[in-house]
């Protein structure tokens, strides 16, 4: 057995903290486990790495942790919902969010007058909004029409935004697909829509999944692995995870960070664990849950990762 050690509050890197906090217990512990299971499965030449998004990730802050990511090669496929993709090309195309100082006193009606969208404390003013679909149905006057993967048309998006710190374009430049597979449930979606009103632009979920489905395939053939980090879980979580179901090939690790509890069966809260009953992980599968606020762990993670991979 190993004594739990006393956490020091030394002056130290944030790669130390971590460390650190792996001779802690409850979800410190958690958190530096999960760090050593992402930088095993950054070492594994062998393993495709996906990236799940949920949740208000971008509104909060969270896109330079991304980008970082994408950048250093740490993930191959991004599965998001398609509001995390729209506040990034928000920020691309149109404003920045701004911080609301006390969320528990807002009055929403007046906000409202104001013409102010809130999550918690962030608010999006209209301006944001216009600017960015004034800007993003440019750029689909310059794709044009077509039947379009997910993937593809984030592509295509990416390479025509000016921005160094967005995700869509890091994907672009790294060739990293972004794949939404509930892309309607979110403002890109309605503009999109919008604009197959008169030109035939369609996209086609299918080819995303044929996409997911080949690499999965291909992977078995080719015996190599795959891993999860997901951040949330929704739709995101399930597309990554049930993948692994038709090809037979079981993910060979899986990290996530959650808010969301397992008691009430909703997946976001199911645990990794679950996820073995159901062929997605097996019992040799290296895997880490996070209870906690991703904006606190994920920046935590990442900076840790950048000072083993860049000392």
């Amino acid at each position: 057995m190993t004594y739990v050690k006393d956490f020091d509050p030394k002056k130290q890197t944030i790669n130390e903290l971590v460390r650190q906090m792996k001779d802690t217990a409850f979800n410190a512990r958690k958190l530096a486990e999960s760090v050593d299971i992402l930088e095993e499965m950054i070492n594994d030449k062998k393993c495709t790495k996906f990236l799940g998004l949920s949740g208000a990730l971008v509104p909060a802050g969270m896109r330079k942790c991304i980008v970082e990511m994408i950048r250093n090669g740490w993930v191959d496929v991004i599965v998001s919902t398609g509001a995390n993709i729209t506040h990034d090309l928000s920020i691309s195309l149109g404003k920045e969010h701004y911080l609301h100082c006390d969320p528990d006193k807002t009055d929403d009606v007046e906000m409202a007058e104001k013409k102010m969208s809130r999550i918690y404390d962030v608010v999006s003013p209209d301006k944001t909004s216009i600017t960015f679909e004034k800007n993003i149905q440019k750029i689909f006057n310059e794709i044009g029409e077509g039947d379009f993967s997910t993937y593809e048309l984030m592509e295509w998006i990416g390479k025509r935004i000016d921005d160094e710190n967005s995700i869509v374009k890091a994907a672009a430049d790294c060739n990293v697909k972004i794949i939404i597979p509930a892309f309607f449930d979110s403002i890109l979606g309605l503009q999109v829509w919008m604009y197959s009103q008169d030109r035939k632009m369609r996209i086609n979920p299918r080819k995303d999944l044929d996409y997911m489905l080949k690499l999965h395939f291909d992977m078995k053939d080719n015996n190599e692995t795959s891993g999860v980090f997901v951040l949330g879980g929704g739709v995101p979580k399930n597309y990554i995870l049930q993948a692994v179901l038709i090809p037979e090939k079981p993910h060979k690790y899986a990290v996530q960070i959650t808010t969301d509890n397992p008691q009430f069966g909703g997946l976001s809260g199911a645990t990794l664990s679950e996820a073995i009953s159901w062929g997605k992980l097996t019992k040799d599968s290296k895997t880490s849950c996070v209870n906690c606020d991703a904006t606190i762990a994920l920046p935590l993670m990442v900076s840790s990762l950048k000072e083993r991979f860049f000392k």
